[in-house]
């Protein structure tokens, strides 16, 4: 499976040479397994291949994907909570489902060898495919768990009929839920009444 990795432009032409160290070249440290583990990152569908980028060839014995969004999350609000889900996220590459995240993160946990780093001209072509199919799994696989998740589904339409109230002044909505775990909602608009049931 190839990677993309974005490396120090420095440090670039050793690596294509000498392929990584993971005690040298690693660029990113987690707790996992209850001890702090160094890793190279790179990413399955880089939204642009930029020139400090190489393309690696991983063992899928020895790497792991991550939700990525998660670790921004983490890093953006030093919230402990987003990188326990983060350290959650992570899964063997044979386990990932493609499409399950947004921004799929990949971690590898040893050296990278010289013979499996690739031209990344070679796989422009292929990296923009998969951007493309992933960008359009993710949102299927979205989908599809939203209407699988009643729970979800509902707070999506509570939340959609909120800020239709508070865009528009005249419309004004009431969400009741029954007993059946069925969601009513009624909207008022001047002299017009409706209820939508979920």
């Amino acid at each position: 499976m190839i990677i993309y990795v974005p490396v120090d432009l420095n440090k670039k032409k050793m690596i294509l040479e000498n392929g990584m160290n993971i005690e040298k070249d690693y660029n990113k440290k987690i707790g996992l397994w209850g001890v702090y583990v160094k890793c190279i990152s790179g990413f399955l569908t880089p939204k642009h291949i930029a020139a400090d980028c190489i393309a690696v060839n991983v063992d899928t014995q020895r790497a792991y994907i991550a939700n990525h969004d998660l670790w921004i999350a983490y890093k953006l609000s030093k919230n402990e909570v987003f990188n326990k889900m983060y350290i959650a996220s992570i899964v063997n590459i044979k386990k990932y489902r493609f499409g399950e995240y947004r921004v799929p993160e990949v971690l590898i946990v040893s050296h990278v060898k010289k013979e499996d780093i690739v031209d990344v001209k070679e796989t422009t072509s292929l990296c923009d495919k998969i951007l493309y199919q992933n960008d359009q799994i993710y949102i299927d696989c979205l989908v599809e768990k939203i209407s699988q998740n009643t729970n979800v589904a509902k707070h999506l339409i509570v939340d959609y009929f909120t800020k239709l109230s508070l865009k528009d002044g005249d419309i004004t909505t009431e969400v009741v839920e029954k007993g059946n775990s069925k969601l009513y909602v009624f909207i008022h608009k001047n002299e017009y009444a409706w209820t939508v049931e979920i």
